[in-house]
């Protein structure tokens, strides 16, 4: 039985870290962790005390899809985590473009 999480196909993730260098991806067995960093120049002046932001999304891998549980920002702010809720969950909603 697949989770009620936000979701996206395996090969569909891998296209987007392949394809765009402020995406990295980590995965050990069925553990995903998705790294994404944003260095556009409009997301610039949004970068708090001028420093990089991360945005980490933690899933887990079932039958070639990726069911992510928690979304994390790091900053020069600190860490602020959420847990995910829901396949149509508001923070994940990007995933819907893949």
């Amino acid at each position: 039985m697949k989770p009620d999480l936000p979701s996206v196909q395996l090969s569909k993730l891998e296209e987007l870290v392949n394809s765009n260098h402020s995406y990295t991806m980590s995965r050990n067995k069925n553990s995903i962790e998705l790294h994404f960093t944003p260095d556009f120049p409009e997301a610039i002046p949004h970068k708090p005390n001028g420093e990089e932001v991360e945005h980490v999304m933690y899933g887990t891998l079932i039958a070639h899809e990726v069911f992510f549980f928690r979304f994390v920002t790091r900053s020069s702010f600190g860490e602020t985590s959420t847990d995910l809720h829901g396949h149509d969950d508001p923070v994940m909603l990007w995933l819907s473009f893949l």
